[in-house]
């Protein structure tokens, strides 16, 4: 009888939700959120390089690049909101989620899911892409993809950081900011996040050898698309308009200007 071999995907998987519910169960016990932000970060940071390691793939330029890529984005993401979350205190989000171990549950949960989607087309790439030793030197469709991470990486970084700036000024506590990038699009920071992962699809798939597979792992940009330019945006949005909803300035930035993509939608 053939051994069976567990795939790595799968590995990756178990270790994602193993994380997700131990820490959903301290989380439980100090019905605290503060570390949620943190825990997601590292995950993404785990599962990427527990993948990179357990397929050998750390001899080859593609393979490491592709992780450096997500390493440094969860490591720039992870710090700006636990700064965030701590300076502020708490997590308003979790107001009334950390009161109910069910609404609790799902949201770790919730989090193993995204942490798992996201990363899937290179999760796809490690387990199922072998390289070798004359794979070394990266194709264009690689650095076309690396270069639309780029773009989204650095659209993100900038909105975050212009929003920080913004909101740190007392005068601009209550306000809502509608300039630098925050002029061209309601949420810039998701465009950019959607922009960056759309990225590393392109470097991930344009070496995958059978064209179903380009045609699975367009769960990973399709799940970020769905999750930041529809569930939560919809969020943001009537929160905002809860917010400034009697504002006439925001009624006319809200007329002006789109709220995802600039002059489309």
């Amino acid at each position: 009888m053939a051994d069976y071999v567990i795939p790595v995907l799968a590995i990756v998987a178990i270790v994602d939700f193993g994380i997700q519910w131990a820490f959903y169960i301290l989380s439980a016990i100090l019905k605290s959120e503060r570390f949620f932000d943190l825990v997601g970060s590292l995950t993404f940071i785990t599962l990427t390089l527990l993948s990179l390691f357990m397929n050998v793939q750390f001899k080859f330029v593609v393979p490491c690049i592709q992780a450096a890529c997500i390493v440094i984005w969860a490591l720039r993401l992870g710090t700006f909101l636990v700064y965030r979350i701590w300076k502020d205190g708490k997590d308003r989000r979790f107001d009334e989620i950390k009161e109910s171990y069910l609404k609790l549950f799902i949201t770790w949960t919730f989090q193993g899911v995204w942490a798992f989607l996201t990363p899937f087309p290179t999760y796809f790439l490690f387990d199922f892409v072998k390289f070798t030793k004359d794979d070394h030197v990266p194709g264009w469709p690689q650095f076309v993809g690396w270069a639309i991470w780029l773009f989204g990486f650095l659209l993100e970084v900038i909105a975050d950081q212009q929003k920080l700036a913004f909101k740190q000024k007392p005068e601009n506590r209550s306000k809502f900011i509608s300039s630098g990038v925050w002029r061209f699009s309601r949420h810039p920071n998701y465009l950019g996040e959607i922009i960056l992962w759309i990225g590393l699809y392109i470097s991930a798939v344009t070496l995958y050898t059978e064209w179903w597979w380009v045609l699975l792992a367009l769960i990973g940009p399709g799940w970020v698309i769905f999750l930041l330019g529809f569930f939560s945006l919809r969020m943001l949005e009537n929160s905002s308009d809860e917010k400034y909803g009697d504002d006439e300035n925001y009624q006319e930035y809200k007329s002006n200007t789109k709220k995802l993509i600039p002059f489309i939608y």
